[in-house]
């Protein structure tokens, strides 16, 4: 039966994969030399508006419908509905965000009554709706509202104790990707041709910890439980006492770090030249290992 809280996580991993997608549209629209970039998606209905502004000036980013419109389908409550305005803003040499998202306020001075109507048909709700949207509604209604909770996201199979909570509504938004911990236990071990190492601050299991793991041609680097890649680290360089990790923004992503992530080692002498031995052996023979500097 899957836990409590891998089930939990499913709905905010892809929530956050959404953020970072619109993210780097927006990087990817910006180009180079800018300081901030902020992202706003107001939205009623099939009324929609998406506002991508470099340094305080409008450019145009394409691609972003998609993601918002999942992030409305996703964050859809059965007591409130959904958000309407949604805010991300991105600064330079960094994969964290910053945001605020609103499901009370009035995202435009003019809502079409055609959207007023659909935003109640396709996210009914058990709350009373914001009087602005009730009062945007077309003067005859041409069938009952809906009162029903549509289930957009339900994980069949589980009961509801076990179903994920959807992203928030309103609120505000922030994610800081790691740049170091810090190791004080090591271990490592082979068995049933799996080679293992662990890098840990504690000697327990729900410490900080970084692992990395070759099974046959295929290896495995991962911290914080489920947070890990199999692509995307460029190298591992052993520079002392510090243990660094250089990767793509991707697989940055799937470690949920910055693309430079450095492991601060106070671990003994004699234990840091166990790590300088141990690790080649266990990524020899994964293909497409990363570049290991300093072994």
């Amino acid at each position: 039966m899957a836990s409590k809280r891998s089930t939990r996580s499913l709905r905010r991993d892809e929530g956050h994969a959404l953020r970072m997608e619109i993210g780097d549209l927006a990087r990817a629209a910006a180009g180079s030399g800018w300081s901030r970039l902020a992202v706003r998606r107001t939205q009623v209905g099939g009324h929609a508006l998406t506002s991508v502004t470099r340094d305080g000036h409008e450019i145009t980013a394409e691609g972003m419908d998609e993601p918002f419109q999942r992030l409305r389908e996703m964050s859809y409550r059965a007591d409130a509905g959904t958000w309407f305005t949604y805010e991300l803003a991105f600064s330079p040499g960094t994969r964290g965000y910053t945001g605020r998202v609103d499901s009370s306020a009035p995202p435009f001075e003019d809502v079409p009554p055609s959207a007023a109507l659909a935003e109640l048909t396709t996210f009914p709700r058990e709350e009373p709706p914001p009087g602005w949207l009730l009062s945007a509604l077309p003067t005859a209604e041409p069938f009952p509202l809906p009162t029903s909770h549509r289930d957009f996201d339900r994980l069949y199979g589980l009961p509801d104790y076990l179903q994920p909570p959807p992203p928030p509504i309103n609120g505000e938004l922030a994610y800081v990707p790691a740049t170091t911990m810090t190791a004080r236990v090591f271990a490592h071990s082979q068995e049933s041709g799996s080679h293992t190492v662990y890098l840990e601050e504690e000697a327990d299991p729900e410490a900080e910890h970084l692992l990395v793991t070759c099974y046959q041609e295929g290896y495995w680097i991962a911290r914080e439980g489920m947070h890990g890649t199999n692509e995307g680290v460029r190298s591992i360089t052993l520079d002392g006492a510090a243990l660094r990790l250089e990767l793509t923004p991707e697989g940055a992503d799937g470690l949920e770090s910055e693309t430079v992530f450095e492991v601060r080692l106070d671990l003994p002498p004699e234990t840091i030249g166990e790590l300088r031995a141990v690790l080649p052996g266990t990524l020899r023979r994964a293909a497409g290992a990363p570049e290991l500097i300093g072994f």
